[in-house]
This record gives C-alpha cells, structure tokens and sequence, in this order.
C-alpha cells in the first residue's frame, strides 16, 4: 500500500521529462571540466597580473621556496630563538 506521498512522487516524476536526466548529466560533466580549468589556469592568471602590477610574487604560490624551505629543515639541529635574550 503506498501512502500519498509516494503517489504524489511518482505522478511527479512521471510529468518529467526522459532526457532531463542526460542534460544534467552534460552539464556536471561540463562542470567538472570547468573546474579542473581554473584549478590549473587561474593561480597562473594571478600571479601574471600582480607581476604585471609591479608587485613580486605572491608567497602562496611560490611552490620551489616552499620545497627548498622545507628541505633546509634540519630535525638535528635545535631552531634558533627569534627574540633576543633580555639578559
């Protein structure tokens, strides 16, 4: 026995449309597509226009820093202080 709500759904979902499901189908695949775009293209985009500005390179993109400055780290070796002594 199927209460009305379940009625309801499947009167609903029979008024639909079959290629809707295609359609949204297209247009996850298009955003997937275009997400993997920026991913690669936009860092690039801004790290042209601060250079064109006049500005040096943004710090969070600098990947080769951030590798070198982790391999500087020397776990041997006690971290040097930051403050001076008040002695």
């Amino acid at each position: 026995m199927n209460n009305s709500l379940k009625k309801l759904q499947e009167e609903r979902e029979a008024m639909l449309p079959p290629e809707l499901e295609d359609r949204i189908s297209q247009h996850v695949g298009t955003l997937s597509l275009f997400s993997n775009v920026i991913e690669v293209f936009v860092p690039n985009a801004l790290q042209v226009v601060v250079q064109l500005v006049g500005g040096d390179e943004l710090p969070c993109l600098k990947k080769a820093s951030r590798r070198q400055a982790r391999a500087n780290m020397d776990w041997r070796t006690p971290p040097s202080p930051s403050l001076p002594n008040p002695a």
